[in-house]
């Protein structure tokens, strides 16, 4: 296995609303021997992205490009947002990251390795990414693996807004953003700073200074206007309106762990049933285990992503 690391100057990414970095690097990995035509699969991750390989994905990326024999190009590209968060689509209050993916940084590294068929791979919001951006661009992406991604979105962030009410209770949401940005959240502040993220994706209006509208109001009541914003996003609620799109699609790897402590069982057993009904071809399985600490699934999701996409 080879490692690289690759820049790109994004013109999607300048003067975003957040101000964050518009040149982002990609941890690459490639095969000892690069061949033309090789599948290009990209991680919809790295919110926590670094230029250190001391890490599980390294290792991952290890056993399957070494010992494996998986003849691919991996990308690790840096997605990283003030809110730790990414969603993976355009926003006018994050940035147009759903452009950086499919006009950018897709062109630029098959143009470099000269690569083959695309897929997308993510767990959690990268899972939804990977589901989104693929129904969305069946031209330009031709499989995907979302793990555990966000689905059914009621039961998904309902306990976060219960602790996105009682944290902003006393706060004025830009007094609340500024807080949680300037340091490393804890666990709950996490759960917070999840639904300002998502709100500035889901629900954005910049004519507020902070960039969006809340799907509650203080007391917690739910903005029936804004929430249809939001689920206008669901997979389980666009499912239907792509079944053309998927049946593109090459290669759908679906995976949950049957303890997921964000609901997300729900979600993505919800998401089988109405691609099983509507006769989309699939990968789907429950795993025993939670949400965190599931890297190791990329063991299996890769090598049906390759399986599927190499030479066809």
């Amino acid at each position: 296995m080879k490692h690289d690391i690759m820049t790109i100057e994004s013109e999607s990414l300048k003067d975003n609303f957040l101000k964050d970095p518009y040149v982002r690097e990609l941890h690459i990995y490639t095969p000892d021997q690069l061949d033309e035509g090789l599948p290009l699969f990209i991680e919809l991750a790295g919110i926590k992205w670094s230029r250190n390989t001391s890490n599980i994905f390294h290792h991952i990326m290890h056993n399957l490009l070494d010992k494996e024999k998986i003849k691919a190009i991996v990308v690790n590209p840096d997605f990283r947002t003030k809110y730790s968060m990414n969603q993976y689509i355009n926003s006018p209050a994050v940035g147009n990251y759903e452009d950086f993916i499919i006009n950018e940084l897709i062109p630029q590294v098959r143009e470099k390795y000269g690569t083959g068929n695309v897929a997308l791979f993510g767990k959690s919001s990268g899972g939804f990414g990977s589901f989104t951006l693929a129904v969305k661009h069946p031209d330009i992406v031709n499989g995907f693996a979302d793990h555990f991604g966000d689905s059914c979105f009621f039961y998904l962030y309902a306990q976060d807004f219960v602790y996105a009410v009682k944290y902003l209770h006393d706060k004025d949401v830009r007094q609340a953003i500024s807080e949680l940005i300037s340091k490393e959240p804890n666990d709950d502040e996490m759960r917070v700073l999840n639904v300002l993220g998502s709100s500035a994706f889901y629900s954005y209006n910049v004519k507020k200074e902070c960039g969006f509208d809340l799907p509650f109001t203080c007391s917690g009541e739910i903005v029936e206007d804004v929430w249809k914003r939001w689920i206008a996003n669901d997979p389980v609620k666009t499912v239907s309106n792509y079944r053309d799109e998927l049946r593109k699609m090459k290669a759908i790897y679906l995976d949950v762990g049957k303890n997921d402590e964000y609901n997300l069982f729900i979600g993505m057993r919800t998401l089988h049933k109405k691609m099983e009904n509507l006769g989309i071809t699939h990968f789907f399985e429950e795993f025993d285990g939670g949400h965190f600490g599931n890297s190791t699934r990329y063991c299996k999701s890769l090598p049906y992503l390759y399986e599927k996409l190499v030479d066809s």
